[in-house]
């Protein structure tokens, strides 16, 4: 079990929330139902999609969302991504490459995580952090 997995899993435990693998509807990797606290996670995801998945599914817990409204979907996927990415661990990361897929791969998480987080979690001060960052390894 991956840390990330287990502070996840922690995460469900310490909201109420239950979590279960059991089929949902196609072009879904997992379902939250508020009215149950419990979220379903699709069978056979690989590590990175898993807990993808469960993140997502624990931001919608988190901010008690019913249904799918895309607003509700990009508020759950930064949520997602402040929950897998350490700040930290990106700048350790970016030394290896500048490539965002190695990137990504390094720290455990789908490219589409790594975008949501460098585009609208990152505040001010990190974005530049980071930008001076990479300028000093890549200078």
């Amino acid at each position: 079990m991956t840390s990330y997995h287990m502070h996840l899993e922690s995460l469900a435990s310490v909201s109420g929330v239950r979590v279960r693998t059991a089929p949902v509807p196609p072009g879904h990797w997992g379902l939250y139902d508020h009215s149950h606290k419990l979220i379903t996670i699709k069978p056979g995801l690989g590590r990175m999609q898993y807990n993808y998945a469960l993140a997502h599914e624990l931001g919608h817990a988190h901010f008690g969302h019913h249904g799918h409204q895309p607003k509700q979907e990009r508020i759950a996927d930064k949520w997602a991504a402040r929950q897998l990415i350490d700040f930290e661990d990106l700048l350790e990361h970016s030394k290896v490459s500048m490539d965002r897929l190695t990137t990504a791969a390094n720290l455990g998480v789908l490219p589409s995580v790594l975008e949501t987080y460098i585009q609208s979690c990152l505040s001010p001060r990190q974005s530049i952090c980071l930008l001076n960052h990479l300028a000093e390894i890549y200078a």
